[in-house]
């Protein structure tokens, strides 16, 4: 049997990684028009301040394909898929490929949202620009080198767009961030953990702007800043948009294969099309969109299983879960953060927030299940929060976890327990006295079995 896969990004090459475990036997060719084997997307920024070179980047050498008996088809871009004939068609090339089954990991591309100016801007090389892959790094890389550039503007606050302000920073520019939400990475944090990785930020001398609607890019021959909905305006020499990602699908869709948002599929991954599989960014399941790291690791493996017969596992969705660095801090959110969003009650959440340190730990349960987190800062819970997600826990383990403590006033015996309180009580101020006798904080000492 020969399996295709069209994308060599995390979802094609862990599924062709995924079928060679399962069989030694079936055939495995991807074809892709990147000119790199597989690499890792999350270092991209770091390539543009040079702090890593492209074989950095590069997760399986050359040499990786060959040990999987895998056959990597690079600067190959497949124009068309034919699911009668079972064959696809690649740009430039009279040969047609032949398949028995086909994988389309088609991936995404970066939104670009409905700014005045921002896609022409961008089309003609003008000074806008996304970051999706090595060649997109190498491009802004190379106009800030030769363009002079001495500010620069991105357009959205999620993890790619900090990482990215980042080290745009560090290429010595003057570096805002402009986020469409009233916070920082909205759908991994809080309105509390946003707020402090705010303030983490603008220590590092990184502009922020807030509940911000980007109307037009200004400029004629080359950037020359933006224009908010509220009139305000920001100079500057290149502008970065990374606004999120619209699932690849065009294929797909001429190939009349059913699309909505994404190429839909059923809980085994299989497409409208006999034979035709798709994971990764590019798929809708349920009405939902991942593009989400966890998720391509999760269909990958579903989606080998399903095109060898072996349907003991269906998909179900994956749970949001991020683990990485921003701005050189650890940052892991995963599941349900803000329960007030929730329905139902019975939401219980254990919280430290030390604001000296930028540290931020949240710990959201209903009943007795561990139902999502935030470890901001200090990741020593993190294999413990992993290990229990959707499982029984006890509260004290988890006190004893983020090191939460209880203080008992001596002099009438009242409790302020840190797990229940906004503040630790090590920052109460000076002056601070038990709201029941009023006696001073000296008279509170830590509960012994807390």
């Amino acid at each position: 049997m020969k399996v295709v896969i069209i994308g060599n990004n995390i979802s094609g090459t862990f599924s062709a990684q995924n079928l060679r475990s399962l069989n030694d036997e079936v055939e495995i060719e991807i074809y892709t028009q990147e000119k790199y084997p597989y690499y890792t997307r999350v270092k991209l920024p770091e390539l543009i301040s040079e702090k890593v070179t492209i074989d950095d980047l590069i997760v399986f050498k050359e040499n990786w394909y060959k040990s999987k008996q895998i056959d990597l088809h690079l600067n190959k871009k497949v124009n068309k898929i034919d699911p009668n004939s079972k064959l696809i068609h690649i740009e430039g090339e009279n040969s047609l490929i032949a398949y028995d089954k086909l994988i389309l990991a088609l991936g995404s591309t970066p939104s670009i949202p409905p700014i005045k100016n921002a896609a022409e801007m961008k089309q003609e090389k003008k000074g806008v620009f996304t970051l999706r892959s090595i060649d997109d790094a190498l491009e802004i890389r190379d106009f800030i080198k030769k363009s002079s550039v001495g500010t620069a503007i991105i357009i959205g606050g999620g993890l790619l767009g900090l990482e990215l302000a980042n080290q745009i920073k560090a290429c010595n520019l003057e570096t805002t961030v402009v986020e469409f939400f009233p916070r920082l990475l909205p759908r991994q944090l809080d309105e509390e953990c946003g707020a402090m990785l705010k303030e983490e930020i603008e220590s590092r001398g990184i502009n922020v702007v807030l509940d911000a609607v980007t109307e037009e890019i200004l400029g004629n021959g080359r950037v020359e800043g933006i224009k908010l909905k509220d009139g305000r305006k920001f100079d500057s020499d290149i502008v970065l948009i990374q606004a999120g990602i619209s699932p690849t699908i065009d294929l797909a869709k001429e190939a009349n294969i059913q699309t909505n948002r994404g190429i839909i599929v059923n809980e085994f991954l299989e497409t409208s099309e006999k034979d035709i599989y798709a994971v990764g960014d590019c798929i809708e399941y349920k009405n939902q969109i991942w593009g989400i790291i966890p998720a391509c690791m999760e269909q990958s493996k579903i989606v080998a299983a399903s095109l060898l017969g072996l349907k003991n596992v269906d998909y179900e969705g994956t749970t949001p879960k991020n683990t990485l660095k921003i701005v050189g801090l650890e940052l892991t959110s995963i599941g349900i953060i803000d329960p007030t969003k929730e329905e139902g009650g019975a939401w219980e959440i254990l919280k430290k927030a030390d604001k000296k340190d930028c540290c931020y730990q949240k710990l959201v349960l209903k009943g007795n299940k561990l139902k999502g987190a935030i470890l901001f800062g200090e990741n020593k819970a993190l294999s413990y929060v992993y290990n229990k997600m959707e499982e029984d826990v006890d509260r004290d383990e988890l006190k004893k976890l983020l090191e939460l403590y209880a203080y008992v006033c001596n002099n009438c015996g009242m409790e302020y327990d840190e797990a229940k309180m906004g503040i630790l009580f090590k920052d109460l101020p000076p002056d601070w006295t038990c709201p029941n006798c009023k006696g001073s904080k000296k008279e509170l000492k830590k509960k012994s079995n807390s």
